[in-house]
């Protein structure tokens, strides 16, 4: 496990000269609940005075790729689902879901009731506390730092008098660690996370899983018919690189399909739209 790089003892100078803090969190997580397989990937949280985002590491893999002109390796497979935005002291998430060439923006209102324990620890060089939460459908502890003045954690969990280091629920679905931090001397700016940003159609609670379910139905004509004229719709391409045309349509709708039934165990359990078999 790596360590936290930034020492409690310099926190409170360091954290008021930034313009923007990354914390990067190890995520574990079953794409399947009725499976032990975890899925195990790196998100980043960026905090700044105006705007707070959560999104895979692989947004900014790829967009390091891109802006010093290095080749993306045929093989090489980006999770760039998802992108999660609000403004400081604000419980109104955006909560963008790419399905590979169409973003929904889904607004909610998010916050967590929190209930503080006198239980402390030590993880790492940082002394944090425990708080416990039901939200989302499933049982929550969480550890936090005082010592890092932002009410601050991954997804859409805020609202703690410090930044949540530790995270995970009682039957062990996800589990979240922070494992590093960084101090950036100037304002990111990621084009991927831009263009999604700017793609996203807005829905509410109802548009929102009639598009998901519409997706399941038929995802490669989903997609086609969404493809906006930026490619034919006899071909397009999926995120991973597949070419999706007339000889392997019926092959792509299914195994999308299959994937969107069976990874289906989103962080907010009480969010799973149910698809039909």
């Amino acid at each position: 496990m790596k360590t936290i790089l930034i020492s409690a003892c310099m926190m409170a100078v360091l954290w008021t000269q930034a313009q923007t803090h990354r914390f990067i969190y190890d995520v574990q997580y079953r794409k399947d609940s009725a499976q032990h397989l975890m899925t195990k990937e790196n998100y980043h949280l960026d905090i700044s005075d105006k705007d707070i985002r959560y999104y895979p590491r692989d947004f900014y893999v790829g967009d390091s790729l891109v802006a010093h002109n290095l080749p993306i390796a045929k093989n090489q497979k980006f999770n760039t689902s998802t992108v999660i935005s609000h403004r400081p002291g604000s419980d109104a998430y955006h909560y963008y879901d790419v399905l590979e060439n169409v973003v929904l923006k889904h607004a909610s209102k998010s916050s967590q009731d929190w209930k503080l324990t006198g239980e402390k620890k030590n993880i790492k060089n940082l002394s944090v506390q425990k708080a416990t939460t039901r939200w989302g459908g499933r049982n929550w502890t969480a550890w936090f730092a005082p010592d890092i003045p932002f009410q601050e954690g991954p997804y859409k969990f805020h609202g703690l008098p410090g930044l949540i280091v530790e995270l995970y629920d009682d039957k062990e679905n996800y589990r979240f660690e922070l494992v590093k931090n960084q101090k950036l001397s100037k304002p990111y700016v990621n084009q991927y996370i831009d263009y999604m940003i700017a793609k996203g159609v807005a829905v509410n609670d109802q548009q929102y899983k009639e598009a998901k379910l519409t997706y399941y139905d038929s995802p490669v004509n989903y997609l086609r018919n969404s493809s906006g004229g930026t490619q034919t719709k006899e071909e397009f391409y999926l995120n991973d690189g597949t070419l999706v045309g007339a000889n392997n349509a019926r092959e792509v709708n299914a195994r999308l399909r299959e994937a969107i039934r069976q990874y289906n165990n989103p962080v907010e359990l009480d969010q799973a739209v149910h698809y039909p078999e």
